[in-house]
């Protein structure tokens, strides 16, 4: 991963003192005692259990010039989450820690002794955190002020698991090499507790699997772990599955983490994603501006959205490129945590506005998403200059909506290459409703490849929406350019109006063996030789030496050793390589014979034959016979019927 820094630049101090924090408005703290603070916790909602922003128990801890003056126990005020300190002295930073009656770190400190370093490394479990309430903390400076806002931040990220996914049932969640103590305060950097050993979470479903809904799983501790993986067995269509992803190697305090169960069929994958634990991440006593997008300064091309907190925006799959303007403190800084393949993010120099405010501009461009790509995300999290993490910008990289089953896959340059003859179905397309698509060729190239419009759900084994194209490989008998080149088509891909198009590539190598009709079916004219997968081996169609002219004429003419070769190889089954005829002096015999080998009648027909060919089975060669019991007769010529009334001349 890689990490760039870019400097954030100061907002209108006018701007400032119009804004207001980001939790409820709390209207005037009154304080009629100069010697004591009344503040207010302010606690970041939940998604999950309202019990995760309550407070149950509050200490402070003043600390000036780096030694512990006195440990605080406030009086509530009567409101939820409004408190009273009296300090002995209104100054250094008052330190706030909540629900940490469980913590046994914080007991060791000792008033006029212990020192601000002691404090923050103070260490604790999961089970210590979590024992009185989830542990939260924040601080203050005493600078005057009798009433002040105070922040709180969950000492602990969460794991949440979902399955949604139709008839998909989790049994297992196994979560690997966690960190078992964490650092109840904040760090500088995000670190493991140096403490710390490593355990692993088992949750098993057993009776009651988990279906169509989503749990908490577990709470962690803040920490830097490169090897956290997590395997889930999930089961769907009647048997076990098991996925596997690793968690980010940097795991956040307040943060939530999902394992979301996704996709369909042979494309179930499991996700993870995560997201602010609420709006709580500041542990300033004043409200900051960091983290927030500035629409109005911001630049965008089509498709781009930022929600409504201005803390997301959503980069659409079909590619991007605009500037994005964030709000921040002076000398704040931006640090990208993360990265997607085809996504640039880069530094705009700072610009003045006609509206002549300062901002920091961040340029995003994005290719074009392939089918199959999941949504991803890239972290913007700013820093103010005392390294306390302000707020977090989220890019979400949209998922294509475009999904493809069967033989293609296409690679970041939206192409898919078999690098080999393929013919038939190669694959069916699912595409939104507003879009359609067609095939495009060269103006030298022949249309090898038809898309055909299909009932949503007709051609697959998954319920689908959209609309649906089968993507089908032809064939062109004698093709006299079917000599090895590469053949190529698009696949375009657009709105209803042609607009918004996406073209994928699609290429195959050209290979062809001459062939003569019989009946319905093709015959090739010469028999198999060398490696029966390598068209490289056989008598291929612009090597046909008898292309025009006629065939037992020419046989009957070729110079024995010609002959020997058109003849071809003879083969065992199983066996992929020719047996050429040989003799030693003495006998004939088939060079290469192996032991054992298979029965041609139970292999696929296609095993024993270059790819879009197939051996000829018993019901193939009753083409040639009025009954399953036929006496072609002996050495001359005549005129033979076919069980279809078709006379073809023979020769013997």
């Amino acid at each position: 991963m890689n990490t760039r820094i870019f400097t954030c630049i100061l907002l209108f101090i006018s701007m400032l003192l119009t804004i207001t924090g980001c939790h409820e408005n709390l209207g005037p703290l009154e304080s009629g005692n100069s010697q004591m603070i009344t503040v207010k916790l302010a606690t970041a909602s939940s998604s999950g259990p309202d019990d995760e922003s309550k407070i149950n128990h509050v200490t402070g801890y003043r600390f000036v010039n780096g030694i512990l003056e006195e440990v605080i126990t406030p009086s509530q005020a009567g409101t939820a989450n409004l408190y009273t300190f009296v300090p002995s002295s209104f100054s250094g930073t008052l330190y706030i820690l909540s629900n940490s009656s469980a913590l046994k770190g914080v007991e060791t400190l000792v008033s006029k002794s212990s020192t601000l370093d002691d404090f923050l490394a103070t260490e604790g479990s999961i089970e210590e955190m979590t024992g009185d309430g989830l542990l939260m903390t924040g601080k203050t400076t005493l600078e005057g002020s009798t009433s002040v806002v105070v922040p709180m931040t969950r000492s602990m990220a969460r794991v949440d698991i979902e399955s949604l996914e139709k008839g998909v049932q989790v049994q297992r969640v196994t979560i690997h090499n966690l960190a078992d103590k964490g650092y109840a305060m904040p760090r500088e950097n995000i670190e493991t507790s140096i403490s710390a050993s490593g355990v692993d979470f088992t949750k098993e479903y057993a009776g009651s699997p988990l279906e169509n809904k989503s749990e908490t799983l577990l709470y962690l501790t803040e920490q830097r772990n490169n090897s956290l993986f997590v395997e889930v067995t999930i089961q769907f269509g009647g048997g076990l599955h098991l996925l596997k992803a690793k968690l980010p190697s940097a795991i956040r305090r307040n943060e939530i983490y999902t394992l979301k169960i996704d996709g369909k069929g042979a494309e179930m994958q499991l996700v993870i994603e995560s997201e602010g634990w609420g709006t709580g991440a500041s542990v300033e006593s004043t409200p900051s501006l960091g983290g927030l997008v500035d629409v109005e300064n911001s630049i965008f091309s089509e498709g781009v959205k930022v929600n409504e907190t201005r803390d997301t925006v959503f980069v659409p799959y079909h590619g991007s490129d605009f500037t994005l303007a964030l709000l921040a403190e002076a000398g704040a800084t931006v640090t990208i945590d993360g990265s997607v393949a085809g996504v640039e993010v880069a530094r705009n120099s700072t610009k003045r506005r006609a509206t002549l405010e300062k901002i920091a501009e961040v340029s995003i461009r994005s290719s074009l998403r392939m089918p199959g790509r999941i949504a991803e995300r890239i972290h913007l999290d700013i820093y103010n200059k005392a390294a306390t993490n302000l707020g977090r910008v989220v890019l979400v990289v949209e998922a294509s909506p475009i999904r493809v089953e069967g033989l293609m896959h296409f690679d970041e340059e939206a192409v898919c290459d078999f690098k080999e003859y393929v013919e038939g179905e190669l694959g069916i397309i699912t595409l939104p409703s507003n879009k359609m698509l067609h095939v495009e060729f060269d103006t030298d190239e022949s249309a090898w490849m038809q898309a055909t419009e299909t009932e949503p759900g007709a051609t697959t084994r998954t319920e689908t929406s959209g609309r649906q194209y089968r993507i089908v490989g032809g064939w062109k008998p004698n093709d006299p350019r079917a000599d090895g080149r590469a053949q190529e088509g698009r696949l375009v891909i657009s709105n209803e109006d042609g607009s918004n198009k996406e073209v994928y590539t699609v290429r195959r190598i050209n290979w062809g063996l001459p062939v003569v009709k019989i009946g319905e079916t093709w015959w090739c004219k010469y028999n198999l030789r060398g490696n029966v997968k390598s068209f490289e081996d056989q008598v291929t169609i612009p090597n046909d030496p008898a292309s025009h002219n006629d065939l037992l004429a020419y046989l009957t003419s070729v110079p024995e050793d010609e002959l020997l070769k058109l003849l071809g190889d003879q083969y065992q089954g199983g066996n992929k390589q020719g047996l050429p005829l040989r003799h030693d002096g003495t006998v004939f015999y088939h060079e290469g014979v192996v032991a054992s080998a298979q029965n041609f009648g139970t292999l696929p027909p296609t095993e024993m034959a270059p790819s879009g060919y197939q051996i000829p089975g018993y019901d193939d060669y009753l083409a040639f016979s009025k009954n399953g019991n036929f006496n072609l007769g002996g050495v001359g010529s005549k005129r033979f019927i076919l069980r279809h009334r078709q006379t073809y001349p023979t020769s013997i």
